[in-house]
Formats: C-alpha cells, structure tokens, sequence
C-alpha cells in the first residue's frame, strides 16, 4: 500500500509541476499588453492662451486631435479639426507643451498615436456639447 501512495503522490507532484511550469514558461512566452500614450496632466499657462478674438467674443470650441507622442512623452506631431478653426494652432501650441505618459509595447516606451478631445470652454457655457458637431459616427 505504501508503494501505491507513494506512486501517487509522485504523479500528483508531477503534474503540479509540469502544470506550474508550463503556466510559468506561458508568461515568459507571451507579450504583455501594448498600452496606448495618454495625457498626464497639468496645465501650461503660457503655452495655453485663448485666441485673442475668441476671448474678446466669449467663444468655446471643441477640436479633435490626432497626435504623436514620442517614447519620451513629448507631442512630436499634432494634427485635427476645431468647431471654429482660430482654436487649432492653440490647441497645437498648448498641446506640444504638455506632458504625456508614453505608450508602451512589451514593457518599453514607445512612439504611438493618440486621439484626444481638447475643448475650450468660455465662461458662459455654451448650452450644448460641442465636440458633437465634429463626430461622425
């Protein structure tokens, strides 16, 4: 009888084991997750100035922005469309001034798209969303 569980206790150690590495030998197969760059917050004063002509109108716009985030963070590229066209050099201005968390690919920073809403908001709300008016879907 003791050869008997001895036998199966080495097969179930057996394939605790062979279940253990193949899980461990599964993780170090498999790439991690691709992570997409992201803005990391903060707010650039100088970079950020509203156009002259909107803030003497007390205008607000939405512009949809594609950008290239660099692995270090920075916008190296910006392109994308404003509800009202004076915004998008702005927005470009404040955007490459700021600060991202770049993407990431196995672990490393990479270079990555991002797309972003960036809305300039008067101080009388404009009653209606407007990133609505550049959404095609």
């Amino acid at each position: 009888m003791r050869p008997a569980l001895a036998l199966a206790c080495l097969t179930a150690l057996a394939s605790l084991g062979a279940a253990s590495l193949g899980a461990a030998g599964l993780a170090q197969t498999t790439p991690k997750a691709k992570t997409e760059a992201r803005y990391a917050g903060g707010f650039r004063p100088d970079a950020c100035r509203w156009p002259r002509e909107a803030r003497q109108k007390q205008l607000s716009a939405c512009c949809q922005m594609d950008l290239e985030i660099d692995a270090s963070g920075r916008m190296i590229r910006g392109d994308g469309q404003c509800t009202d066209p004076m915004f998008l050099e702005p927005t470009l201005r404040c955007l490459a001034a700021q600060d991202f968390v770049p993407a990431t690919r196995n672990g490393q920073p990479v270079r990555d798209l991002q797309h972003l809403e960036y809305e300039w908001r008067a101080t009388v709300p404009p009653g209606r969303d407007l990133c609505n008016a550049l959404k095609t879907s």
